[in-house]
C-alpha cells in the first residue's frame, strides 16, 4: 500500500511549499507540473531543489 503525501502545498510565508515525502522517499513539484525525485533525504531532496533554482536564474539571466 502507498503512503500519503505529507507536506503537500502547505503555504509558508506567504508561499506554497511544493516538498513532500512518500514513505521515507523526498520529492519536490515543479511549476507547471512535474515532480523531481525521490531522494532518500529531505536534506539531499532540498540541494536539488536549490541546484535546480539557480539553474533556472542562470538560464533567465542568459535570456
Amino acid at each position: 500500500m502507498r503512503d500519503r503525501r505529507q507536506d503537500t502545498e502547505r503555504e509558508s510565508d506567504g508561499r506554497i511549499e511544493r516538498t513532500y515525502n512518500i514513505g521515507s522517499l523526498w520529492y519536490f513539484e515543479l511549476r507547471g507540473g512535474g515532480q523531481k525525485g525521490p531522494f532518500d533525504s529531505e536534506e539531499e531532496m532540498q540541494q536539488a531543489l536549490n541546484d535546480y533554482i539557480a539553474l533556472q536564474e542562470e538560464i533567465k539571466s542568459r535570456s
